[in-house]
């Protein structure tokens, strides 16, 4: 999409992390803002400072799991704003754990966080955007979602699934003026869930910044329909580990991803009942 000023976008996730980046980028274009998080006061910042560079930018408490809230996001954007152009469906929530650990409400709240609401946002503002034939759904996914993540697996399942989703809908959605991508970030430093744990990325690898995921956004917005943010080629590893499966579990043991998602596993004394687990035992 040409001609970014004067549009109007919705970012889910903009409270904290990467998404004040991709805010703050997206009004530096002209772009007017539809800011939605669960806590609406944690938004007021990246409002502020969207504002201060000429846009309109509005806050929408929502809670992306709820169907009611996301309908309400829809209409309150086209209300304050208008037409709806771009949407970039950035919240999601990680919880690393083995499978055998992970609870079904866990379970259950990842699936519906990153998978669900993406899909759901998507049919809510498609719409319009097919019958102004102009548009552009990015979805921020995860490198997570091209490889193996051991003690990760319900998020990188997600993650694939965002992908398979998004590569899908972009073949739907050739010659209609609107485009579909999907950005995946590796280990981002200094804002997002891995900064968040205090850990550095493994030795054989380098963390990506915030702005970096920011600025893949656009690159989608602007037809692209995959963005890799990684700090080096990757791709040629990608290719190898699809012709032959081995080499991808040899590759993540050796460059140290295995250990640190399990370091990061957390102590039973720290885990809680999951209802479900326990009703089943009963």
């Amino acid at each position: 999409m040409k001609n970014l000023r004067g549009k109007n976008a919705i970012v889910t996730g903009a409270s904290r992390g990467i998404g004040p980046y991709i805010a703050r980028t997206l009004a530096a274009q002209g772009v007017n803002v539809a800011l939605a998080a669960r806590d609406a006061a944690k938004l007021e910042q990246t409002r502020s400072a969207c504002e201060q560079m000429g846009v309109r930018a509005i806050v929408i408490a929502t809670d992306v799991t709820s169907m009611s809230d996301l309908e309400r996001l829809v209409h309150t954007t086209s209300a304050e704003l208008g037409a709806i152009h771009i949407l970039v469906n950035n919240a999601g929530i990680e919880v690393t754990d083995s499978v055998d650990g992970t609870t079904f409400a866990q379970v259950d709240d990842i699936i519906r966080t990153n998978l669900n609401a993406p899909i759901w946002l998507t049919k809510l503002v498609l719409p319009g955007m097919l019958e102004r034939r102009l548009g552009a759904i990015v979805n921020v996914s995860s490198m997570a979602g091209k490889s193996t993540t051991p003690y990760n697996a319900i998020y990188s399942a997600t993650k694939h699934g965002l992908n398979g989703f998004t590569s899908s809908l972009a073949i739907e959605l050739e010659d209609t003026g609107v485009n579909a991508g999907v950005v995946c970030p590796g280990f981002v430093g200094d804002a997002g869930m891995w900064a968040d744990t205090g850990q550095k990325a493994p030795s054989m690898m380098r963390e990506v910044s915030p702005q970096k995921v920011a600025d893949a956004v656009m690159k989608v917005i602007d037809g692209a329909t995959e963005a890799l943010v990684t700090p080096g080629p990757i791709r040629p590893l990608l290719a190898l580990s699809a012709l032959f499966p081995r080499v991808e579990a040899f590759a993540i043991k050796r460059m140290g991803i295995v250990e640190v998602f399990r370091s990061r596993i957390p102590a039973a004394s720290e885990r809680r009942p999951d209802p479900q687990e326990v009703a089943h035992r009963d």
